[in-house]
């Protein structure tokens, strides 16, 4: 059995390997590794995968304090190399100012699983170990409805502690737009209301009569 430094530089090399592999290149299913170096192999994300990953990437970048986004950052384990959906360096970090991070070592400061329907809960309670175990300060877990769940390696919190404002719910395109229409709708409703008090003030004032509006007791 190898030694924790020697599973880190075999993971090196045969990541190195497979990030050469036109062929693995080319696939669009997210690929990782076992202990050995098998190739572990999950399908596709769909649309609403790729809006939280991407929002989530988002935020970090605008949010203090500073560091280093990354999709999909290789990291790696005791067991092989994981892949979390987005990862996190502070300017602590030893490879924060790496132009390209091949693979993290150590584990990002925190390292953020987006949900698929084909994980286990098994898999990611795992794989957050292994993330902790290789020196993550926090794992995020984003569920199927966006909703964030942030873990240190004794607890889950409230909130993160590296970042207490960030929001504890991720939304995709589709229910961003929806929200928004929501709004307009609600916004024009009012207008349209304000517009009809209006005309009937006017039509009210041409006849000499006041209107007294009633306010809450």
């Amino acid at each position: 059995m190898r030694s924790l430094a020697d599973q880190h530089q075999f993971n090196l090399r045969r990541w190195a390997e497979l990030v050469a592999n036109p062929k693995l290149a080319d696939l669009p299913n997210k690929i990782e590794t076992d202990r050995d170096g098998d190739i572990i192999m999950s399908p596709p994300a769909d649309r609403d995968h790729g809006d939280r990953q991407i929002e989530i990437g988002h935020q970090l970048k605008g949010s203090v304090p500073k560091g280093a986004v990354i999709s999909e950052c290789a990291v790696s384990t005791s067991e092989g190399t994981k892949v979390p959906d987005v990862a996190w360096l502070s300017e602590e970090h030893p490879q924060v100012l790496e132009r390209k991070v091949l693979v993290a070592v150590p584990a990002p400061d925190i390292c953020i699983e987006i949900l698929s329907p084909s994980n286990t809960v098994q898999e990611i309670a795992r794989k957050k170990a292994l993330y902790f175990e290789a020196g993550a300060k926090e794992v995020w877990i984003c569920d199927a409805e966006g909703s964030l769940e942030f873990c240190s390696s004794s607890a889950v919190l409230a909130a993160s502690n590296i970042f207490p404002q960030f929001p504890k719910r991720i939304y995709t395109y589709g229910e961003q737009a929806a929200m928004e229409m929501k709004r307009e709708k609600a916004a024009a409703e009012r207008s349209r209301g304000m517009r009809h008090l209006l005309l009937v003030e006017q039509a009210f004032a041409i006849r000499g009569t006041r209107i007294v509006k009633k306010t809450a007791p």
